[in-house]
C-alpha cells in the first residue's frame, strides 16, 4: 500500500511540475497524509516490539534511550523505592532495640 501511495504521489508531481489538471493536484495532499499514517503505524509497531525485545531481564539494562521512558529530569534522576528505603546497620539496631509502642487511652 505505501509503495502504491508513492508512485501516485511522485506521478501527481510530476503532474504539477507539467503544469496539469488541477483537479488531480488536490490529491497531493491526501496522499502525504496517507503516507504518514501508514509510516506512524510502522514506526509504532516497530518501536512496540523493540521495548518487548529489551523489557527482558537480560536486556532490560541495554535499552537504547529512545526507547526509555520519558520522564522528568528530577523523576529519571529520582532514587528507585529499593535504594530510598534501605536502612544504615546502625538504623537497623535501633530499630530494633527501640521497636514502635503501642498505647490504648482510656476514655
Amino acid at each position: 500500500k505505501l509503495t502504491e501511495y508513492k508512485k501516485e504521489l511522485s506521478q501527481l508531481r510530476v503532474v504539477q511540475q507539467t503544469g496539469g489538471a488541477e483537479a488531480r493536484l488536490g490529491r497531493i495532499r491526501p496522499i502525504r497524509k496517507s503516507i504518514a499514517r501508514i509510516l506512524t503505524v510502522l514506526n509504532q509497531n516497530e518501536r512496540r516490539n523493540l521495548k518487548k525485545f529489551y523489557s527482558d531481564g537480560k536486556m532490560r539494562s541495554r535499552m537504547p534511550k529512545v526507547l526509555r521512558a520519558k520522564l522528568t529530569h528530577r523523576r529519571r534522576l529520582a532514587l528507585k523505592d529499593n535504594e530510598k528505603n534501605r536502612k544504615t546497620l546502625h538504623q537497623l539496631r535501633q530499630a530494633h532495640k527501640y521497636p514502635k509502642r503501642v498505647y490504648a487511652v482510656r476514655i
